[in-house]
């Protein structure tokens, strides 16, 4: 995969901080999600209004109850969940477009923060509950809003939007903090990288090699990436380089190596994205890292409009421990193209097809008395892609690990289960692993509209396997905890 295949793969661990941190849910989806922006913009989202988003008849009421202490109002129930649920991304500098650090930045976005949040577009999440799939087990980090707090944003925003008394304020609570607690170690980069547009190419693949500086096998249970420049930082994918061949590079870093490692001996480990809280192992569960080992980032940098740039701090901060684990973790790929799977008829989306889909299976070879754990899941398709299911069929029975119903290519992560790993999902032998991708290649999908401008097409085109734009995958990733020594 290149820059649109293992690229995007969110593999294992990954959680993100955007939208809150083990937020309660209440069983419903989040429907779609926004991508990079809102589909609305504070300017449209309350119809006909003032350019701040907000209509005259909003300012009105502001104006008739400034001097009341209308409830809800920004300080006393807004501030809080904002601060929980939205701050690490909308911010300045964020991954966010807008920030929502003050009532004065926050108020234009009202309108637009209660219909996403009833549409459950924000915060984000798509791993939901659908009537053909109930995961095994919740999820952690779980970033859904309640129905109470989606009604405390719509009335908010049919108030007006009023501020409130700061005296009578609630406490705010702290954002998830985004740094690996007691990191055994911490690695910079070798030398710098410069990132400039080159015409209308913005996206560069860098690899980056670390040395963790071990001199013994080690096993890995934290990771969190450490950007350098916020400003083209898009996303890392995580290696471990088990020979250390990245050794080679000059200055640890390999220029234009596409959308994998650069070198071949190669265990994807995780993966990061702006926002993201650090990658963490269920306990008892740990990568192992050979020694003479290296840990390789795919780094994907996007040419700030401001004009050239320069990485030359992006670091990792590694925690590890000597003492082997009970499980060791390990990654598998399940799907098209050719990652371990099988289908039975060519790949093909054709124009115009809506609600296609393709089917790919995998069968799980005999493990024995192996004990195998599943702890995180990931779905992984384009940007024609809608709805993916990756479940087990075993005797008779299809048992679904994970549903993305409302698909966003935008918007991937991958999920952990929130249970004990020796009460997680457990593979037997002769299961299926069944991975379902659903399609639709019309101009009904924005998203599709979205691709075919950036190659300067109006049309649907045919959609085959591949990395391209155009192109599409089917696969899920699929973190598996090993016991060791059974």
């Amino acid at each position: 995969m290149k820059a649109r295949g293992l690229a995007w793969l969110v593999v294992g661990m990954v959680t993100s901080a955007c939208g809150g941190d083990d937020a309660p849910a209440d069983g419903s989806g989040p429907g779609t999600s926004e991508g990079t922006a809102p589909t609305t913009t504070p300017e449209t989202a309350s119809g006909e209004g003032t350019a701040d988003g907000t209509d005259d008849t909003a300012d009105a009421t502001a104006d008739d109850t400034s001097s009341e202490n209308v409830r809800p109002n920004w300080h006393e129930d807004i501030a809080p969940l904002v601060a929980e649920h939205c701050s690490t991304c909308h911010t300045t500098g964020g991954i966010g477009p807008y920030p929502m650090e003050d009532y004065e930045q926050t108020r234009p976005l009202a309108p637009i923060m209660a219909l996403q949040a009833q549409a459950r577009i924000m915060p984000p999440w798509h791993a939901v509950e659908t009537d053909e799939c109930q995961p095994p087990a919740a999820f952690k980090h779980d970033a859904r809003i309640t129905e109470e707090q989606i009604q405390l944003l719509q009335d908010w925003s049919a108030l007006g939007a009023p501020e409130g008394d700061p005296a009578l304020a609630a406490p705010i609570p702290p954002p998830p903090s985004l740094d690996l607690a007691n990191p055994t170690t911490t690695i910079g980069m070798g030398s710098s990288v410069e990132i400039e547009a080159q015409g209308s190419t913005l996206d560069f693949f860098h690899c980056l090699s670390f040395d963790p500086g071990h001199t013994q096998e080690v096993y890995l249970d934290g990771m969190q990436v450490i950007p350098g420049n916020a400003a083209i930082a898009h996303h890392v994918v995580i290696y471990v380089d088990l020979d250390g061949t990245s050794a080679s590079w000059p200055g640890g870093i390999s220029t234009n190596c596409g959308g994998g490692a650069g070198v071949s001996n190669v265990q994807m480990v995780g993966a990061w994205t702006p926002g993201n809280l650090p990658t963490e192992t269920p306990e008892g569960v740990g990568i192992r890292l050979p020694v003479g080992a290296r840990i390789v980032f795919n780094y994907h940098y996007h040419a700030a409009v401001t004009g050239p740039q320069t990485d030359d701090s992006s670091a990792l901060a590694l925690r590890w421990s000597t003492t082997p684990p009970t499980y060791i973790a390990d990654f598998q790929l399940i799907g098209a193209p050719g990652f371990g799977s099988s289908t039975t008829s060519p790949f093909l989306i054709p124009a115009g097809a809506t609600g296609h889909e393709e089917i790919i299976e995998y069968a799980v070879p005999n493990i024995g008395n192996v004990d195998v754990r599943v702890f995180s899941i990931l779905n992984h398709m384009h940007k024609v892609g809608v709805d993916m299911k990756t479940s087990v069929l075993r005797g008779g029975q299809d048992l679904c690990l994970v549903q993305t119903p409302n698909w966003d290519f935008n918007w991937q992560r991958g999920y952990e289960y929130d249970v004990p790993i020796d009460q997680a999902f457990q593979v037997q032998s002769g299961d299926v692993v069944r991975v379902r991708c659903t399609y639709d290649n019309t101009l009904d999908n924005p998203a599709v509209v979205e691709a075919l401008e950036e190659v300067g097409l109006d049309e649907p085109q045919n959609v085959t396997l591949g990395e391209a734009t155009l192109d599409e995958m089917c696969v899920a990733g699929v973190g598996v905890a090993v016991r060791v020594g059974l």
